[in-house]
């Protein structure tokens, strides 16, 4: 199943759920390793049902687990366990996500799989680092969005507001495979395997590093400015109502601070005002701040004329910093984004004709073949028999005893 790609021959022992960790395996399925998706027989992994249609697979686990391999163990039982030990000597990753001690507890510890394969490269998924005071915190996306800097300068003076999508699940996740990928080049150079623990906090904390820069210039944390500019009052940088005026027809227009920036400039000829360029009030990023409202009221003007995507490509065009909120719906159905392969379309065995997100890098020897999501245990026999070389009568053991 697994697409022929720059990690081609690279074995993952998945023990993922839910998001963060389900990216980074997907991320290494696209790039051809052959990820094996540990699940729990019966039901599967949690992010696979939902309550209101126990019985079909999730859209989320749909988007985050395609060009998997699903095989089902009971983690739980002497025998699962033990057939997770004999797919350790054979993979060169196994990377979890699960709660805090859940891995000690199984059995699987990194000493005990470090034992049983010296080269495996053993990865950890965790909302708070193993090994600060938070450790055995429960923390899901928006605690670590709000414990790493994000939703700190995030929103309205006197209101945070955490993103709307899963920064922290989704960007730990590829920061977790890039670090895999690391690891497997240093074990190819030096020998050797590793572990690698990241924490989505410490992940946050990075991403928001450009909080850093205020708080060293000022000594304060940043501000929250909505959708102004953070690190300094200037306009115009703002997001403007656009028609046919519903929820999300906006458009966001920054012009450069720096100076000798003709971005005013051109927003002013293409808007049709050229009078503000003589108006003293708008004469730097900083005035027009002082007097914003005279700003706007000329930006929402002409806003209010056009569509969202039509300001944005004006705009652009005539070489003004400009970009339509473009929410799920709009990027989907636009043909651009599925000619360029960022939106694919599969074809689900339940689900039917599904477009989701692809893989953004696009690289010139490397075409990935989209896969759906596996059903669950559908490569039971290809792993269990083809890999670990057991028997039918072993394998029908296996079932009847609930282990698989």
């Amino acid at each position: 199943m697994a697409c022929k790609g720059p990690l081609s021959g690279y074995r993952i022992l998945d023990m993922t759920q839910f998001e963060s960790g389900t990216v980074c395996t997907e991320t290494l399925a696209w790039l051809g390793a052959e990820v094996l998706k540990v699940e729990r027989p019966g039901k599967g992994e949690q992010g696979r049902y939902s309550v209101e249609e126990p019985d079909a697979d999730t859209y989320g686990f749909l988007i985050m687990n395609m060009n998997k391999k699903s095989v089902t163990c009971n983690a739980k039982t002497p025998e699962g366990l033990a057939l997770l030990k004999k797919l350790l000597i054979k993979c060169d990753v196994i990377i979890e996500n699960m709660g805090p001690g859940s891995m000690d507890r199984l059995g699987l510890s990194y000493d005990v799989c470090r034992e049983i394969n010296p080269e495996i490269i053993y990865a950890s998924l965790k909302g708070f680092a193993q090994d600060g005071p938070y450790a055995d915190y429960p923390a899901f996306d928006p605690i670590a969005t709000h414990t790493g800097g994000l939703v700190a300068a995030t929103g309205l003076p006197d209101m945070p507001v955490k993103a709307g999508i899963s920064v922290a699940d989704s960007g730990t996740g590829i920061m977790m495979g890039l670090s895999i990928i690391a690891a497997l080049l240093q074990r190819e150079r030096e020998g050797g395997g590793q572990r690698i623990d990241i924490a989505m906090q410490d992940f946050m904390i990075g991403l928001s590093r450009s909080s850093w820069e205020p708080y060293y210039n000022t000594g304060r944390p940043p501000r929250r400015v909505g959708n102004g500019m953070p690190l300094e009052d200037v306009a115009p940088s703002d997001t403007y109502p656009c028609r046919p005026f519903g929820s999300n027809d906006y458009v966001h227009i920054y012009c450069s601070r720096s100076p000798g920036s003709s971005h005013w400039t051109n927003l002013c000829r293409a808007i049709g005002r050229e009078d503000l360029l003589k108006d003293p009030d708008m004469a730097t990023p900083q005035s027009r701040y002082r007097h914003k409202e005279k700003c706007d009221e000329a930006i929402k003007a002409w806003c209010a004329l056009h569509t969202k995507q039509e300001a944005m490509d004006i705009l652009c065009k005539a070489d003004v910093p400009a970009g339509a909120l473009l929410d799920a719906s709009d990027i989907t159905n636009d043909p651009q984004y599925q000619e360029r392969g960022m939106i694919v379309e599969i074809d689900h065995p339940v689900r039917g004709k599904v477009k989701i997100p692809g893989f953004a890098p696009r690289m010139s020897r490397n075409h990935i073949e989209y896969e759906p999501s596996p059903g669950l245990g559908e490569n039971n026999l290809e792993v269990y028999q083809g890999i670990l070389g057991l028997s039918s009568g072993e394998i029908e053991q296996l079932k009847k005893k609930k282990v698989i």
